[in-house]
C-alpha cells in the first residue's frame, strides 16, 4: 500500500511539473493589452521580440514580420482599436501551445461568440502570441477564422 502511495504522488508530481504556469501565460497577455492601450511603446517594444508577425496586416509576403518600433508607432492602432481593447478586457480565453516556426503560446480571446453575427457563424478569437524561448515576449497577432 505505502508503494502504491508512493507511485501515485510521484505521478502527480511529475505531471504538474510538466505543466505550463497558464496564469502567468494569461497575465502576460493581459499586461501586453494594457501597454496597448496606453500606447507605452517603449515598454512595448521591451515586452515584444525584435519583430512582430502580423497576420492581419496587409504585408506581402508569406513571413509577414513588421519591426517591433515600427509595429508599435504605426501599424498598431490601426489593429487594436478601442471597441476591441474593451471586448478583450471582458472576453473569455483559452491557451495554444505553438511550436511552429517557434515554440509560443498563443491566447486566444473570444471577441465574437459563436452566432453572435448570424446563425450558424462560428465566432471570431484574437490571438496575442507569445514566445516561450523569450521570456513569454509579444511576438505575434492573429485571428480565428
Amino acid at each position: 500500500m505505502k508503494t502504491l502511495a508512493v507511485i501515485f504522488l510521484f505521478l502527480l508530481c511529475s505531471k504538474s511539473y510538466g505543466q505550463i504556469d497558464t496564469s502567468s501565460i494569461y497575465k502576460k497577455a493581459d499586461y501586453i493589452i494594457k501597454l496597448i492601450e496606453s500606447k507605452n511603446i517603449d515598454s512595448l517594444i521591451i515586452n515584444s521580440t525584435d519583430s512582430i508577425r502580423c497576420i492581419l496586416c496587409n504585408e506581402t509576403g508569406i513571413e509577414k514580420y513588421i519591426d517591433s518600433k515600427t509595429f508599435f508607432t504605426d501599424r498598431i492602432q490601426e489593429i487594436i482599436t478601442p471597441a476591441l481593447i474593451s471586448k478583450l478586457k471582458t472576453a473569455p480565453k483559452s491557451i495554444v501551445r505553438q511550436s511552429e516556426p517557434y515554440l509560443s503560446y498563443i491566447v486566444y480571446y473570444r471577441i465574437i461568440a459563436k452566432d453572435e453575427i448570424a446563425p450558424g457563424h462560428e465566432g471570431v478569437d484574437f490571438g496575442i502570441w507569445l514566445r516561450s524561448d523569450d521570456h513569454l515576449k509579444f511576438t505575434a497577432l492573429d485571428t480565428v477564422p
